[in-house]
Formats: structure tokens, sequence, C-alpha cells
């Protein structure tokens, strides 16, 4: 998969964002604009998610080698339904537009894919974390 890079700046980004929101606010020409904006910044988190996705596989079949490992992009409707439940979310910052999940058969394997990886090393900085077995969310 290509890599595709932002054309848009974050101010651009979610200046998109709150036309998506807004929807039938604003005049046509906008809203192509704005969907043309969050057609490219989802495409910038599908290279990423990939990477990412490879090594996950690595690391979950040295854990479990019956693993499941999926990953999905938010749809651009459900992205614009995101921004319109939620007044002051920015599109630029919001968190969930790729997702990856590993599915293993037992706890104890959730803990030692845990344990990979906060053990490994990473150009990026571990800024927080939930743990959603010992505190899940409400909602699922």
């Amino acid at each position: 998969m290509a890599f595709v890079e932002p054309a848009y700046s974050r101010m651009q980004i979610d200046k998109a964002g709150g036309i998506l929101a807004n929807a039938g606010s604003h005049s046509g020409t906008e809203e192509v604009w704005a969907n043309k904006v969050l057609a490219n910044w989802r495409g910038c988190h599908g290279y990423p998610m990939n990477t990412f996705q490879a090594t996950l596989r690595n690391k979950v079949k040295r854990v479990d080698d019956k693993a499941i490992v999926a990953q999905r992009l938010k749809r651009a409707p459900s992205i614009i339904l995101k921004l319109q439940r939620f007044q002051g979310m920015r599109l630029s910052r919001m968190q969930d537009i790729g997702g990856l999940r590993a599915v293993v058969s037992s706890v104890a394997k959730v803990r030692a894919l845990e344990a990979a990886y906060r053990s490994a090393r990473f150009a990026h900085t571990l800024t927080g974390s939930k743990n959603y077995i010992e505190h899940p969310k409400e909602d699922g």
C-alpha cells in the first residue's frame, strides 16, 4: 500500500470537520471540498495502520498461534456522525479513525502481548493506556 500524504493542514482538516458536522448549512462546493479533505485524511491512516498490523501479527504469533488480528478504517459516514454527536470534536484529533484488534484465547495471553509491546523499542512514547479488562466501558 502506498503512503498517502496529508494534502491539507490541520487547520484545514478541522475546518472540513466543522463543515461536515454542520452539513446542509454550507454551500455544496464547501461540502464537496470537506469530503475531499476527509477522504485524504482517512487515506493517511491506511499505511501506518498496515505497518502496525504487520508488527502486531508478528508479536501475537509468539503469544498465541491461533490469534485473530483484524483492522478497520472508520467509514466516512461514521466519522461525520461522530463529529455531529460530539460538539467541539476536531477531525484532526479524532483518535479512532483507524483501529486494530487482536483476539487471543486468554487474559494471560493478552497480558503477554501487552508485555511484548511495553518492552519493545519504538520511536514513539506511550503517553497513556486504559485497562478495559479490569474497567470495561459501559457502552461496550
